[in-house]
């Protein structure tokens, strides 16, 4: 009697396991990219030349690179910048990161080699100034050979593209024997939550460059435009004799 139960959920698992992977990942997986982006070569893309794992997303930032790029730059653990997601996501993963939202004067600059985090598992391997970024393991992580490349192509005088790339080559077996337990599910769940947090890096990014660059006033408006246009009225109501 319980065969057809145990049937029926083996087909469901079946039919969600083929959804996912025909459906649901392609579309994750170029989220926001053109074409034209995903066909176009990124920095250190020769590091991966067979990757398992391959993603291309991108975002329209309505501003120049310049004022994106010290959003960019300034990424990683704290007392950088945090990762511009969800850090609730993040805690209970035990990582204890908080976002900043101002630019860091003291993190403008990064080097070849340096580590962004604390435990040093993200550590740069190329960076053009304004224009791209490029992060990766280091050697000795030797079950995860990946690179997470940034770069901006700017549209026109107003506006830029915003493109992140991960290639990867993962072997779960390999992470398996060299992690505890308790972390596999979250290896598991490696490239559907890495599309969640690297959307909402994207989204912060853009909400905070375009923010930045909102002279006072406009500022005033988009943020708390009813209290702006009460102050205006109230003005002009005044300087009208009554």
């Amino acid at each position: 009697m319980r065969i057809k139960p145990i049937a029926a959920g083996a087909a469901l698992a079946a039919a969600g396991g083929i959804a996912f992977t025909s459906v649901v990942r392609p579309w994750y997986s170029r989220w926001g990219a053109t074409d034209a982006e995903i066909d176009r070569p990124m920095p250190l893309d020769e590091r991966i030349p067979d990757p398992t794992i391959a993603t291309t997303m991108a975002i329209t930032i309505n501003t120049r690179p310049e004022a994106i790029w010290p959003w960019l730059v300034q990424i990683g653990d704290p007392p950088r910048a945090g990762y511009y997601s969800y850090t609730w996501i993040e805690k209970l993963v035990g990582l204890d990161i908080e976002n900043a939202g101002r630019i860091l004067p003291e993190f403008q600059a990064v080097e070849v080699g340096q580590a962004i985090d604390r435990n040093g598992t993200m550590v740069v391997q190329a960076v053009d100034p304004g224009r791209s970024l490029v992060l990766s393991p280091p050697p000795s992580i030797d079950y995860l050979h990946c690179t997470w490349a940034f770069a901006l192509f700017p549209i026109n005088a107003r506006s830029t593209r915003l493109v992140t790339r991960v290639r990867a080559s993962v072997c779960y077996r390999d992470i398996m024997r060299a992690t505890p337990v308790y972390t596999w599910p979250t290896w598991l769940l490696l490239d559907p939550g890495a599309f969640i947090m690297e959307r909402k890096m994207l989204s912060e990014i853009k909400r905070l460059a375009e923010s930045s660059q909102l002279p006072p006033y406009a500022r005033a408006t988009a943020f708390d435009g009813a209290v702006a246009r009460m102050e205006t009225s109230a003005t002009i109501g005044a300087a009208v004799p009554g």
